[in-house]
């Protein structure tokens, strides 16, 4: 007997927490969808930018958006397949990546130094 008010507290409290009337559950991400309606390829001048945020695609989007953060908190969706703008992340992951080996290597030679009396 003490079972049934259990089970029906706690379905009453499950409901409450299901979305519904046609809200999905998708929408209660943060990024419900694409942040860049149009983009454009025209060359940004490195001056301006500040960052570089490049969203993959996922569910809440079905194509890659690159957003660069400009000075004067501006933001501009830059085109993907502009070549430009490959070539500006091509750049950065390769020095990135040439960074993170000298740290390594400098980690490594560290390692093997012996420690002064």
């Amino acid at each position: 007997m003490r079972l049934l008010p259990v089970a029906l507290a706690l379905a009453l409290l499950l409901s409450s927490l299901v979305p519904g009337d046609g809200l999905s559950l998708e929408s209660l991400l943060t990024n419900k969808r694409c942040k860049c309606v149009k983009s454009t390829a025209q060359v940004i001048s490195l001056g301006l930018i500040l960052a570089i945020d490049v969203t993959p695609p996922g569910i809440h989007c079905r194509r890659k958006e690159i957003i660069l953060s400009l000075t004067r908190s501006r933001k501009v969706c830059v085109a993907p397949e502009a070549p430009w703008i490959q070539l500006l992340i091509h750049k950065l992951t390769q020095r990135n990546g040439s960074r993170k080996e000298a740290a390594a290597r400098s980690r490594r030679d560290a390692e093997r130094r012996p420690l002064a009396p």
